[in-house]
């Protein structure tokens, strides 16, 4: 039974600590155990992640309103669309020899879909930038595969604002020769109304 009234020395303690002592030992030697089972067992995953920003057009929205319809969220969703079709990340497994394991025993739509699985784009709201993450289990070769992804990326959106531009040159074009075209009428009446005078 124990006294209530008895005051504790750091002897009685020590002297309850060394009688106890297996009821620390044991557990932390099982946990340590179990954990490293565990670290051996588990397959390693690796991932690769990397950040890109995307930067908004240049040219003012005042001069070029009816060609710019399209936000940076919206582009990046259709690039990304893009990236992740069947054919282009058939040529990345091709590219990389990826999943050749499971190519023996899974069909190439499930492979697709497992690759889908492991790569994770995420568009972060409106502050213009983008991840782009891949997981495996050879770190060298997820590295190469995520910088692959992200040029990818980078190629489409330079596409993407190639053609942006090349419609807006072609609008400033029409602008351009409409307003010449009137500046030319304009001036064939201001001549024709200085001849009548």
């Amino acid at each position: 039974m124990i006294n209530l009234e008895k005051s504790f020395n750091i002897n009685d303690y020590i002297e309850i600590f060394l009688r106890r002592i297996w009821y620390i030992i044991i557990p932390f030697i099982v946990i340590l155990i179990a954990g490293v089972l565990y670290a051996y067992i588990t397959p390693k995953s690796y991932l690769a992640s990397t950040l890109i920003l995307v930067t908004p057009q240049k040219v003012p929205e005042a001069f070029v309103r009816s060609t710019v319809t399209e936000t940076i969220q919206n582009r990046l969703q259709s690039i990304g669309q893009e990236i992740m079709s069947r054919t282009r990340l058939e040529q990345i497994i091709s590219e990389f020899k990826l999943y050749t394991g499971e190519a023996k025993s899974k069909s190439a739509e499930e492979i697709i879909a497992l690759m889908k699985k492991n790569i994770k784009v995420e568009i972060k709201g409106r502050e213009g930038y983008f991840t782009i993450s891949y997981s495996g289990e050879d770190p060298k070769m997820i590295t190469m595969v995520t910088n692959k992804l992200a040029s990818l990326f980078i190629e489409e959106n330079l596409k993407m604002r190639e053609q942006q531009a090349q419609g807006t040159t072609e609008f400033l074009s029409l602008e351009l020769n409409a307003t010449k075209t009137k500046l030319e009428e304009q001036e064939k009446l201001m001549t024709q109304f200085k001849n009548n005078l």
